[in-house]
């Protein structure tokens, strides 16, 4: 029996990833085995569902193999209408006809306010100069400009992860958990309280 966490990207399954890592659910970071959009660990699946606008798309598939599931979990974005969002992924479960009770989920940045992964992880970063810097910008960028509050998020996240060692080591947000060295970044800190809801649904999902 398999148990399926279905995410909206890459970076989403970094750091799920990392948190199996730092939890002691895998003993390396590519422990899951990339399989095109699925990476396997055992009986553990993580689903990149590239967007999250397919989550139809992959429930259906897994319909397919209802007999062979345990569970499923699912993490998206709340983004700027919580409520939606939620109608949003109850419907497409509904739509699916997998017996709900195997299904859970998670709306970013932490299952009840408005946001995405990109808010999280910056809500537990301390104001250092990159950050800062990208704070001014995006007061610059605001000015005449009408920029949606997600792309602003990656950005500042992609600046972060990327000068925040002083160019030493550049890492995309997808490499800013373990680098494609296979060395942790320590760029996030998953002790800090932020985390802790979303490492405690990912844990359970994968229990």
């Amino acid at each position: 029996m398999k148990k399926y966490l279905l995410v909206e990207g890459i970076t989403d399954v970094a750091f799920v990833k990392y948190v199996c890592l730092k939890n002691n659910r895998i003993e390396n970071f590519n422990d899951f085995e990339k399989n095109g959009k699925e990476y396997t660990f055992h009986n553990l699946v993580i689903v990149n569902m590239n967007g999250q606008g397919n989550l139809d798309i992959e429930l259906s598939f897994l319909k397919d193999q209802d007999a062979k599931i345990e569970k499923i979990a699912i993490i998206e974005d709340a983004d700027d209408d919580f409520k939606k969002s939620q109608e949003d992924i109850e419907l497409s479960i509904k739509k699916s006809k997998i017996d709900s009770s195997k299904i859970n989920y998670f709306l970013t940045p932490n299952n009840k306010d408005l946001g995405n992964l990109e808010t999280l992880l910056l809500s537990t970063v301390q104001e250092n100069n990159i950050v800062g810097c990208f704070s001014d910008y995006k007061k610059c960028l605001l000015k005449g400009h009408e920029i949606y509050p997600k792309a602003l998020n990656k950005g500042q996240v992609y600046s972060y992860t990327m000068y925040s060692q002083s160019g030493k080591d550049l890492h995309k947000p997808q490499d800013s958990f373990i680098s494609k060295k296979n060395e942790d970044t320590g760029l996030w800190d998953l002790t800090r309280p932020e985390f802790q809801v979303i490492i405690k649904f990912i844990l359970e999902s994968f229990k």
